[in-house]
């Protein structure tokens, strides 16, 4: 018979199941038999007796006859046949059995187990086909077949024995003590033993060198020390060596040569890890503007600046998503949402909102990095976007925790740390909430948290306020006490006696501006001078007290030896204004006198601080431009010392533009502040009817800062024979030196090239970023009121000089822009 492939135990269960259901009977286990039957040992006959037609007729049987086959020939085949001296090893156990079948038994034995035996039978669980199925499937699985395990025996270099522990502290010892010579000798020493030196320690070495950016020592080491491919940690130490170089990390310049390692190694198969990714996305971010002096933006080597850093991140960010990292972590998410804030034009809250949304569908949970990213990006949007600001700041403290009070209208106690505050405070003073500002400024103050950026915003939102009480729109009545008429407010018939009463009293009318001059100009009196009571400042000489009075406090607290009083306690809040003191800080603070104050007070406020004479401070580029444009705003009875003012500003102007036409880079001035001051200075004297000072200003601008100075001659100028072929090119002015560098080109590809390294996907529009390389320049609204006048005086030949001078200016700049579009990226020389 045929031997089956199920477990005996399944076969009797199911046999019994499918007999107890068809009869009702039991039946005999007959795979026991079949266990029980002897195996057969092949034995074959001879030829003659395989014949077919002996084998026939000694099976015909005579018609009408039953005959009985012996079970000895049933066992046997006619093939294949038990020898005669066979003995079945199961022999014995028949005989047992047959032993026992011969046993007579009781009759009531018998009833009382059929009986027991059919109660058992009607008690049996019954199963469907398909659970049946179900058990012989997980029954009947084979198992795979399990592949047989090699054991290694650890070899000695992969321990961490004794002696590779005191190397480690050798070399961290060394590192300590900045004896980088030992540490390299010593892990050089354990690779010449035969032993591969563990990972740690070489990272170890790495680090130091990454650290200070000695990326010839750190390359060399790896050449040496490295004989397979370097891990991820070790591809982000090479890389950040690139990013600490003191050229780069000092003068936050563009970070080209690590760039094109990261693609390199993106090239070669090995993808660096996403903090490698995160750490040249910070440093993009953090580069300066590009210098645009006349002697440095007309050279070849002109360095990309804060605008072409900021594209170029955005950038990276899509790259990476595309190639190596599909799903940004959470820190890289909020400096990207971060960057939003700081956008060259303008904030981009909408993109921010979009970053933020996506992290949360990608399930990353929000950080409080990210929460203050958020929040910085919707603040200084300005507008509607404070409140939703606000918003993410309340979430910030359900979240993270905080208490809860009710302070203006708004839920904000609980929301505490320096980057919430100064993103909240950037905020406040774009829409003018002073009231907001002052208590997040006392939580600072508190927390004693206080930055030198937080009350740059502080003074700020001093400055943008507007006090609701305005002198102009009051009278001043006599002392003599007016009783007030015990009348309901509703009542006009007293109101309108009154009224009366003082109307032939002489009224006192006067600007905004002309109550700040009762304020004192006594510095030691401001502690006792503003009561910061709950109610934010009724009038502009209150908000000129309080913001002198936190001015004060800062400078009594950053230099208490120049300041200091016998005679004044030191107060609650000493030692609490311990800021940086910088010329943004400065600008902040005049800022308040310029929005606040006449033109006297802001300009005596002005030499007090900056003079030799007096506190002595100093101020930046932006200090003088500012004063300068509070000048050219000035009230008609304030133009005469607007004028003065000016004249004095103007000779501190000249020396700093000088410097900085003659490559001076560690000043802070731009060409767009170039173009401001003498578009305020212009305007000054134009206001005081000096129109022939002005005039020889334009010209003065003009041959300091040519229109030809827009388009400096190509990076490989031909030689002075020119053929006609050669003469439409001419015409053109192809300009090379202003083309876009390959790693700025936004041109689809689908595989980066070594020669020129760069993002395969970009978020940046094919125009690219705006050209902050651009000289001064002059445009007709800078010179419209000079026009104007010009008109009005009938002077022909200074208008058409007018117009002439800004058609160059504007011809020079749309030459520039289409050669810039229109150029082709030169080839690099060292590339075959």
């Amino acid at each position: 018979m045929q031997k089956t492939i199920l477990p005996l135990g399944l076969l009797d269960f199911s046999l019994a199941h499918v007999q107890s259901v068809r009869w009702g009977c039991h039946s005999r286990n007959l795979h026991q038999a079949i266990a029980l039957a002897p195996s057969p040992a092949p034995s074959f006959e001879p030829a003659e007796d395989k014949n077919v037609f002996s084998r026939r007729r000694a099976r015909r049987r005579t018609p009408g006859a039953l005959t009985t086959r012996d079970s000895r020939k049933l066992d046997s085949s006619a093939v294949f046949k038990l020898p005669k001296s066979f003995t079945s090893p199961m022999s014995e156990l028949e005989k047992r059995v047959l032993a026992l079948q011969s046993i007579q038994v009781p009759s009531d034995v018998l009833d009382s187990q059929s009986l027991e035996a059919t109660l058992v039978s009607e008690a049996a669980p019954r199963y469907t086909d398909d659970e049946l199925l179900s058990v012989y499937e997980d029954l009947l699985e084979v198992p795979l077949a399990q592949e047989p395990v090699e054991v290694v025996k650890s070899s000695e270099e992969d321990e961490d024995t004794p002696a590779m522990i005191e190397v480690r502290q050798q070399v961290c010892a060394y590192i300590r003590d900045g004896d980088l010579g030992s540490a390299e000798s010593a892990v050089e020493s354990v690779k010449l033993s035969g032993i591969t030196p563990p990972e740690d320690i070489i990272n170890t070495v790495l680090g130091y060198h990454a650290l200070h950016g000695n990326i010839e020592r750190l390359e060399r080491f790896m050449a040496d020390i490295l004989t397979g491919k370097p891990s991820e940690t070790q591809r982000d130490l090479h890389i950040k060596s690139y990013l600490r170089d003191p050229g780069v990390f000092a003068s936050r310049a563009f970070p080209t040569r690590a760039i094109d390692l990261l693609h390199m190694y993106e090239t070669s198969g090995l993808h660096a890890p996403m903090k490698s990714y995160t750490r040249i996305i910070s440093s993009l971010f953090s580069v300066r503007s590009s210098p645009s002096p006349p002697s440095i933006s007309s050279t070849p080597d002109v360095p990309l600046g804060r605008l072409a850093a900021y594209s170029q991140a955005w950038d990276l960010f899509a790259h990476m998503r595309y190639v190596v990292h599909p799903t940004p972590d959470a820190y890289l998410y909020a400096l990207m949402i971060r960057a939003c804030a700081s956008a060259p034009l303008s904030p981009e809250p909408e993109r921010a909102l979009d970053l933020w949304t996506e992290m949360l569908d990608a399930g990353i949970v929000p950080t409080k990095g990210a929460y203050d990213a958020v929040i910085r990006a919707c603040a200084k949007a300005g507008g509607e976007w404070v409140s939703e600001a606000i918003r993410f700041a309340r979430q910030m403290r359900d979240r993270f925790g905080g208490g809860s009070s009710e302070i203006g209208g708004e839920d904000l106690q609980g929301v505490g740390g320096p980057r919430t505050w100064t993103a909240l405070l950037d905020g406040c003073k774009r829409v003018g909430d002073l009231g907001r500002a002052r208590w997040i400024l006392a939580e600072a103050v508190r927390a004693e948290g206080l930055n030198e950026e937080m009350m740059q915003h502080m003074f700020h939102a001093y400055a943008s306020y507007r006090p609701p009480f305005k002198r102009g729109a009051t009278r001043i009545v006599d002392d003599v006490a007016v009783e007030a008429p015990t009348v309901l407010p509703d009542q006009g018939e007293p109101l309108a006696s009154a009224t009366e009463r003082s109307s032939d009293l002489p009224s006192v009318s006067a600007d905004v501006s002309s109550d700040s001059d009762a304020v004192p100009t006594d510095l030691s009196h401001t502690d006792t001078m503003p009561s910061f009571t709950h109610l934010p400042p009724q009038s502009p000489g209150e908000v000129i007290a309080e913001a002198r009075a936190l001015f004060d406090r800062i400078l009594r607290d950053t230099n208490p030896i120049s300041h200091s009083s016998s005679d004044i306690p030191p107060g609650p809040l000493a030692g609490k204004f311990n800021v940086t003191l910088t010329p943004r800080l400065l600008n902040a603070y005049m800022s308040v006198y310029y929005s606040h104050a006449s033109i006297e007070s802001a300009r005596d406020i002005f030499e007090r601080l900056l003079s030799s004479r007096g506190i002595g401070l100093v101020g930046d580029s932006r200090t003088y431009v500012d004063a300068l444009e509070k000048c050219a705003l000035s009230r008609p009875h304030e133009r005469h010392i607007a004028g003065k003012w000016a004249d004095e500003l103007w000779a501190h102007w000249e020396e700093l533009e000088r410097k900085w036409v003659n490559g001076v880079t560690e000043t802070t001035m731009t060409a767009r502040l170039v173009e401001r001051a003498h578009t305020a200075v212009r305007r000054v004297l134009l206001l005081n009817n000096n129109v022939d000072r002005a005039i020889a200003l334009v010209r003065t601008f003009m041959s300091r800062y040519p229109p030809t100075g827009l388009l400096p001659p190509a990076r490989n100028p031909s030689s002075t024979h020119v053929d006609a072929s050669s003469q439409d090119d001419t015409k053109k002015r192809r300009i090379t030196l202003f083309a876009k560098p390959p790693i700025l080109s936004t041109r689809t590809v689908l595989s980066n090239s070594s020669a020129t390294p760069r993002p395969l996907v970009r978020l940046t529009s094919a125009v690219g970023p705006p050209d902050e390389r651009v000289p001064p320049l002059l445009s007709f609204a800078d010179v419209e009121l000079l026009h104007t006048r010009l008109v009005e005086q009938g002077r022909g030949k200074e208008v058409g000089f007018l117009k002439w001078a800004c058609k160059a200016y504007e011809g020079a700049l749309r030459t520039r822009r289409e050669a810039v579009l229109g150029a082709r990226v030169p080839v690099r020389e060292d590339v075959q």
